[in-house]
């Protein structure tokens, strides 16, 4: 049988949702602590983010035109006064920095009365449904960042120009297992907003995997897109995987003199 792919909302699917529509993600963004440029790893949603657990967090790394660099073993969590989250040292010049990484979310199965579990078919066989998460992360940093690489993420969001200060739109492709992915749903959010879908329009793809998302408005902003594969890849232990990925990256209105 050949795999059936979703690109879709998954509301009931990716777990650790409050509510319909409301799925914990993963995304990136820069911050300062005492001077130094440090890498977010921010996990969760609008109401309630979480530090995402680190033995699940397979790889955070900073790509510039130089080369790459691994940032996993320098990451700690974030002081108590601010939201939770990983922190690490960026090391490398913020506005020519693209940072992506990788988190397995795990298995989780879905019981007949809608109670969900950390734990895979194999130990809940009488569940209901079940599926494997995986998140992807990448965020571009600055204008001199390598914007438009490909880091060979399963879904991976890759902008097709790089948006000037006060673009009003910008081009992505989404690539899954590194194709054009047509029909994919993107989903927006701007100044500083997780990428809460309640409520958000939705931008869909092209043949060619290229979507057009208008930018409301100067600022953080994080795009994302959800693609589920049924059956699994480990049909002993789920139903199907669904992968989500963001791409955050931030304009700002150019400086007046």
């Amino acid at each position: 049988m050949l795999p059936l792919l979703r690109t879709a909302l998954a509301a009931g699917l990716v777990l650790g949702a409050a509510g319909p529509g409301r799925a914990q993600e993963l995304w990136l963004t820069l911050s300062t602590v005492e001077s130094v440029p440090q890498v977010r790893v921010n996990y969760g949603h609008a109401s309630k983010r979480e530090a995402p657990a680190l033995p699940q967090l397979v790889d955070l790394v900073a790509l510039t035109q130089d080369g790459t660099t691994g940032l996993r073993g320098a990451l700690k969590p974030a002081p108590p006064e601010v939201p939770p989250a990983l922190l690490a040292p960026l090391g490398t010049k913020p506005g020519r920095t693209l940072v992506a990484a990788t988190f397995d979310a795990g298995y989780w199965t879905i019981l007949r009365d809608g109670t969900r579990l950390n734990a895979s078919r194999r130990l809940v066989p009488q569940a209901r449904s079940g599926f494997w998460s995986v998140k992807y992360a990448k965020a571009a940093f600055g204008p001199g960042a390598p914007w438009l690489r490909v880091v060979g993420h399963t879904l991976e969001i890759v902008p097709v120009e790089i948006p000037g200060p006060t673009a009003g739109a910008i081009r992505v492709r989404v690539l899954f297992r590194g194709a054009p992915l047509p029909g994919a749903d993107l989903y927006y959010g701007d100044s500083g907003m997780e990428p809460e879908r309640v409520g958000m329009p939705a931008y869909t793809t092209d043949p060619e995997g290229i979507a057009t998302v208008p930018i409301r408005k100067a600022g953080s902003q994080v795009l994302t897109v959800t693609q589920s594969v049924s059956p699994s890849a480990t049909p002993t232990l789920a139903d199907e995987d669904v992968y989500t990925a963001t791409f955050a990256f931030r304009l700002d209105e150019p400086s007046v003199n």
